[in-house]
């Protein structure tokens, strides 16, 4: 159904060459706050393409769905490859305290189910992708679906914010164990430390790994100084110990962010993952 805060309209479909674009979708407005908005791209091929909701990285401190040199580059291969992207924002730790970052990429999902019949999407076949803070977003979505406490209420409610899969990059997984920015950080000069802001340990995706878990892909590097690679060991632990699906791939030598051959080595293997869990996947309200 639709909520009293639920929009009503979508933006216009914007064609050019082999996608068809729509700008500033709004998924719920929120009073006293910026409204929430995704971005959403399409293959110009017609049929029901399945749909990857990519999520940006920013501690979750900054950054936007529309400003992300990671976010265009796997939104590029994605649409090469047939599927279509929903670039997601979500507030920020300073805006809203957790779980409101969950509640708000639960709308996006949901937005994007509500719409797929219309805009030539699958419904029944919904991912999450993310890097870093979105990495964590994308975990939290594969593993908290149609959980009540993680729903929300924002935008259109009904539909499920179950995935059929998700990648999660450089993703953080306990805030208990998250040591301080790199001396080169932006966030020493700007006076800011996300520690300030991070939720409490239960909303770590440890505690939340299930059975009925959306199969996780994640990724890491092994010299990842700001987000240590344990934190991905422990989420496809936990994952395999509740009896789900999930799979790391180790980057020897990365850091937070990866060099051009890694990072088309886990594109790679991100879209094959996506091929392969998401065939064949009914659709879900």
């Amino acid at each position: 159904m639709l909520t009293s805060r639920a929009p009503l309209t979508l933006p216009r479909a914007d064609r050019t060459g082999t996608r068809v674009s729509y700008r500033d979708a709004l998924v719920a407005p929120l009073a006293g706050y910026r409204p929430l908005l995704l971005d959403l791209v399409v293959p110009a091929t017609g049929g029901s393409h399945p749909v990857v909701v990519y999520l940006y990285g920013g501690a979750p401190a900054a950054g936007s769905h529309k400003h992300s040199r990671l976010g265009d580059r796997v939104t590029d291969r994605l649409v090469a490859a047939g599927f279509a992207v929903a670039r997601a924002q979500y507030r920020h730790g300073r805006e809203a305290p957790f779980p409101a970052q969950v509640h708000d990429v639960k709308a996006a999902v949901r937005w994007v189910r509500h719409h797929a019949a219309e805009l030539e999407l699958d419904a029944g076949r919904v991912a999450a992708w993310g890097h870093s803070a979105g990495g964590y977003l994308a975990a939290m979505l594969a593993v908290t679906a149609d959980d009540p406490a993680f729903e929300g209420d924002l935008g259109i409610t009904g539909p499920s914010s179950r995935l059929g899969a998700a990648i999660a990059w450089s993703a953080p997984t306990d805030f208990t164990r998250i040591p301080p920015p790199p001396p080169d950080s932006v966030l020493h000069s700007s006076g800011h430390d996300p520690h300030d802001w991070f939720p409490g340990p239960t909303a770590s995706p440890l505690l939340h790994a299930s059975a009925t878990a959306a199969p996780l892909l994640l990724a890491h590097g092994t010299d990842d100084a700001g987000i240590p690679i344990a934190h991905s060991e422990a989420l496809v632990a936990a994952y395999w110990r509740a009896g789900a699906d999930a799979d790391l791939i180790r980057l020897d030598g990365a850091g937070h962010f990866y060099g051009e051959r890694k990072l088309e080595q886990v594109t790679d293997a991100g879209i094959a993952f996506l091929r392969n869990h998401l065939r064949g996947a009914s659709p879900t309200g």
